[in-house]
Order: structure tokens, then C-alpha cells, then sequence
């Protein structure tokens, strides 16, 4: 089969962690990499950026960069050069005389894109939107959602013949924002390498100083401020600890969090280390004796997955995305409450109690077997056959 897959903002080449980069940039990388090595030809566009570097010969697809807007163009920008990156797609399979047999796109403003491709080229277009701007503002009202978002994300689920979500919430929520029917989605949820996320957990059990781990953006919605509390108060309580911070985000968020770190005086307890290689995470998974996901939201939570794999325990907000892959009692804590003392109650459970870890940990990489990328392609390529074959009819919005 041949995949055009959009990813206008997630480059598989940016590693997760910075500004607007994160799992999604994995999950088009992960999935784009075994549906070439099935034998599938796949070609992913995405936009110009910064540390583009000399092209992967390595990779089982191809990718393209194209030169749309500024390089360091912000977000905010980018909806009004969409039909710029269409027309320079459309030019560029013009030019290639390249044929394909589906678009599959992610994100809302790869959504766009991929329903003007799909009209054109007379394809099917299945799009996974990764995050909506509904469920952010629902959660967290005082997030900055353009207009255009909420429009075009109606669109896109109007208008693609079949919608990929990770959890049945997810859908449940589309269904129900957009009038759609339940056989517009398919719930396939992302998956991990459980052999590259895997790593002897000796040298953190040896340490008497434990290590409190957060991956992720430095984004108010990731809950971070919430976290940095929770810490203040498990050193408060003289607890020898230290909270490691990995994951980037702007100037202005990072010298927030650092002021916010420095009025609680914990600046020779807090390391941020800013966005690693994902070579060197699972060595950071395995070593510390605790992950931290205080989100808002989160569509899936793929750091978490990551986390399991290298049993790695976890005390995650009981939110949709995370409440899939961390199984309360079990492989950690989710907690309902926004509230720093019980977060720090739960994190202390597991860092102070050796063999309620060693339990846990057992069991978040029993949990992390059940999630595959294997799986994920099996089910994507099963979504892809059959609308190949007999693509859905769009249901109207009411």
C-alpha cells in the first residue's frame, strides 16, 4: 500500500520533549518505520524546522521538509500556510509522478491538510487528532484555543472516512462532540519497544537518595507546577529525594518553573536537563524509583508506556489517556484530586517502601507487554485495507 502520511508540525525527526513536540512526533516515527519494513511505501511530509541535519538513509520511509513559513515559525502561524503545504505536496507528488492509495494524517492542522489531499488525489483520508481543543478547555478553561481549531477539527471528523483514537473515552467524547457514528472510529492505542525500553533497575535500588521522575513539556497543561508542590512538601517532610525535570518547553516557561523551583528553595534538589535523545531515556526510566504525570489531560501518555516498560512505577492523574496504561494499586497510583499533598502521600508509598516498588515495578512491565507497536500497525493496516476497499461515508454534522 501507499501511505502519504501529514504530520505538518510532528517532524518523527524532532526528539519528544520540546516545544510542541511529543509523543506524536514517536508515534509517526514508530509507526512509519514498521509499516516500511511490512513493505508498505510510506512518505511523510512534514514542515521545515530548525536541526533538520543531513537526511536518515537508515529510515524504512521516506521523508520530506518543506520550506513553508519561517523555520522557527511559531504554532500560532502555522493555519494560515496550510494551503501553502498542501499545494507544495500536491506539487512535489506532481513532480515525482507519486501515486498513493490513503492519506493518513495527524493532528487537527495535519487534518486539513489531509482532507484537501484526499479531494484531490480521490483517496481516503484517516486522520488521528492526537488532542482536541474541547476536551483542553473543558479541563483547563483558561487554555488559548483558536477559533479556527474548534472549526476545523469539526470539519476533519465530518469529513475523513475513518477516525484512529487511543481509548474508547476518546471516542466516546467524538462521538458525542460531533454527532458522529461509532463505526466512524477505530480504537488502536500506540505501543511500546519493550526491548529497547528495558534496563536493570539495580543501581537506582542501591541509592539512598530516591529519584522522582517527570518527561514531558514544560506545559501548564502537563501539571508541572503541581509536581514541583508535591516535591516541596515530600522534602519538607524529611525525605531524601531529588526530582528530575526532562522535557523542554519556551523561554518563558522554563524561567517560570526555575522561579518556581528557587522560591521553594529546591534548586539543589531539582535537575532539568532539558530534552534527551530517546537513546538515553530508558536508562532514565529505569533509574528512578518513581514517574510523575500530573496532567490535565492526556490523550495516551506515552512517557508513562516508556516508563512501565522499564518497570518503572507510576502516580499519574485520573485522567482518560492515563488511567489506560497505569492500573491503580498495581503498577501505581492515579489520583482524582489536584492536590499536592496527595500526590506527594502517593509518591512517598512507592519511593519509601522497597518491596511495594519492586511489586509494582513487576507488574508495570507485565502491563507495558500488552502494548505493542506490532499491534498498533496490525490494527492501522486493518483500518487502512478496509477503507481502501470501501470507503465510509462521511456522516453530516447536525
Amino acid at each position: 500500500m501507499r501511505i502519504a502520511v501529514i504530520s505538518v508540525h510532528g517532524c518523527p525527526c524532532i526528539p519528544p520533549g520540546g516545544t510542541d513536540a511529543g509523543g506524536m512526533n514517536v508515534y509517526v516515527d514508530q509507526v512509519s518505520t514498521r509499516l516500511g519494513r511490512l513493505g508498505h511505501s510510506v512518505h511523510v511530509y512534514s514542515r521545515s524546522h530548525p536541526g533538520i541535519g543531513n537526511p536518515d538513509d537508515q529510515r524504512d520511509y521516506d521523508l520530506s521538509h518543506l520550506p513553508i513559513g519561517q523555520l522557527d515559525e511559531r504554532k500560532q502561524r502555522l493555519p494560515a500556510l496550510l494551503p501553502e503545504f498542501a499545494a507544495a505536496v500536491i506539487e512535489d507528488t506532481s513532480i515525482n509522478q507519486t501515486k498513493f492509495d490513503i492519506v493518513a494524517s495527524h493532528y487537527w492542522l495535519s487534518g486539513a491538510v489531509g482532507c484537501q489531499l484526499a479531494r484531490n488525489w480521490e483517496i481516503p483520508h484517516v486522520t488521528s487528532f492526537h488532542t482536541l481543543a474541547s476536551i483542553k478547555k473543558s479541563v483547563r478553561p483558561e487554555e488559548n484555543e483558536p477559533e479556527i481549531r474548534f472549526a476545523n477539527e469539526a470539519r476533519v471528523a465530518r469529513d475523513a472516512d475513518q477516525i484512529v483514537v487511543w481509548t474508547d473515552g476518546e471516542a466516546a467524547h467524538m462521538m458525542s462532540e460531533f454527532r458522529l457514528p461509532e463505526d466512524k472510529f477505530a480504537v488502536i492505542p500506540p505501543g511500546v519497544d519493550t526491548n529497547e525500553f528495558s534496563a536493570p533497575r539495580i543501581s537506582s535500588e542501591l541509592r539512598s537518595r530516591r529519584r522522582i521522575l517527570y518527561v514531558g513539556r514544560l506545559d501548564a497543561l502537563k501539571g508541572v507546577d503541581l509536581l514541583i508542590d508535591a516535591f516541596s512538601i515530600i522534602i519538607d517532610r524529611g525525605f531524601d529525594a531529588e526530582l528530575q525535570i526532562v522535557g523542554g518547553g519556551t523561554a518563558d516557561e522554563f524561567r517560570r518553573v526555575l522561579g518556581s523551583i528557587s522560591k521553594l528553595r529546591l534548586t539543589d534538589r531539582v535537575k532539568l536537563p532539558g530534552v534527551l535523545p530517546q537513546s538515553e531515556l530508558p536508562a532514565i526510566y529505569a533509574n528512578a524509583h518513581c514517574i510523575v504525570a500530573p496532567s490535565f489531560h492526556e490523550t495516551f501518555g506515552l512517557a508513562i508506556l516508556e516508563a512501565a516498560a522499564c518497570g518503572t512505577p507510576a502516580v499519574a492523574a485520573d485522567v482518560d489517556g492515563l488511567k489506560s496504561i497505569v492500573v491503580n494499586n498495581e503498577t501505581g497510583y492515579l489520583i482524582r484530586d489536584r492536590d499536592p499533598v496527595v500526590y506527594a502521600d502517593k509518591i512517598l508509598q512507592i519511593i519509601g517502601n522497597q518491596d511495594l516498588r519492586i511489586t509494582m515495578s513487576k507488574a508495570a512491565r507485565k502491563r507495558a507487554d500488552e502494548f505493542s507497536w506490532e499491534s498498533t500497525v496490525n490494527g492501522l493496516v486493518g483500518v487502512y485495507n478496509r477503507v481502501v476497499e470501501t470507503p465510509l461515508s462521511a456522516a453530516p454534522l447536525r
